[in-house]
């Protein structure tokens, strides 16, 4: 037993001494031997120390509460309503912009016109003429008979008003009763509609003198009037015809807009 003890006692000793040696030799400056010792032995158990600390850190790192992650929750929902409310009026402005650029030539050759722009937000399926109505009304300062055309020509005029909206009846109408003349002869009467043309799409230039001389191709326009300014196109003569109820010559006009397509248009609210 003694012996073991001191074979033990013996092993101590010789550890002891070479570990003493390893210092004795870092002391004196040897780089190869301090490298390899703070490169393989003493940098690996600090890194292996550092990351077990770091880990313990992350570990005890309180994660968010429930009602933290609901008021998360609830401020990006609201930002998200908010962007999209954004984007819509951008969606708007963008529209109003795109028609208001459509109608700048009217503005433009008409300096004088105080106008705005509508678009169409319905059609009566009951109306034999393709009336509209349009999105704008008395709180836009629209008053019946304003005149509705697009940068084509002429559409229609507003035949009633409403807080919000108007509604418009056509030059396709029989109800439409306004001044022109044929720019090219000077001969004057009154555009209106029939259901016979309304068919084509055409309507017709009445109350002409027997001795015209309006020829096809001709293009009408307003005449000067109390309620409509003068020189709007409105189409062109498509043909020389006979009034179907009154026997007098008429010229049928097709006019230079689809009217019965038409989506945006511009309301003259005043021309002097």
């Amino acid at each position: 037993m003694k012996r073991i003890v001191e074979r033990k006692g013996f092993k101590v000793l010789v550890t002891v001494i070479c570990i003493l040696s390893v210092f004795a030799i870092m002391a004196v400056g040897n780089g190869y031997v301090y490298n390899f010792v703070t490169g393989f032995i003493i940098t690996p158990i600090q890194y292996v120390a550092t990351g077990t600390v770091s880990s313990a850190g992350n570990a005890m790192t309180p994660k968010k509460s429930y009602a933290e992650m609901e008021r998360e929750n609830k401020r990006l929902e609201q930002e998200n309503t908010r962007l999209n409310d954004l984007l819509i009026d951008y969606y708007d402005i963008k529209k109003e912009y795109d028609e208001l650029s459509q109608f700048l030539d009217i503005k433009k050759e008409n300096k004088n016109f105080e106008v705005a722009v509508a678009s169409v937000i319905g059609r009566d399926p009951n109306e034999n003429f393709s009336g509209f109505t349009l999105n704008r009304g008395m709180n836009d300062g629209i008053s019946v008979n304003a005149p509705v055309l697009t940068e084509k020509g002429l559409v229609g005029w507003v035949s009633e008003v409403g807080i919000n909206s108007c509604k418009v009846t056509t030059i396709l109408s029989p109800d439409t009763k306004i001044s022109a003349c044929d720019k090219v002869s000077l001969d004057k009467g009154i555009v209106s509609g029939s259901p016979e043309l309304y068919e084509k799409g055409f309507t017709s230039l009445k109350n002409i003198q027997k001795k015209f001389r309006i020829t096809k191709d001709d293009i009408v326009v307003t005449a000067n009037s109390n309620l409509y300014p003068e020189n709007i196109k409105i189409g062109k003569v498509k043909e020389i015809s006979t009034d179907s109820y009154t026997g007098m010559p008429i010229a049928v006009i097709e006019p230079f807009e689809d009217i019965k397509n038409v989506s945006s248009v511009v309301i003259v609210k005043k021309f002097n």
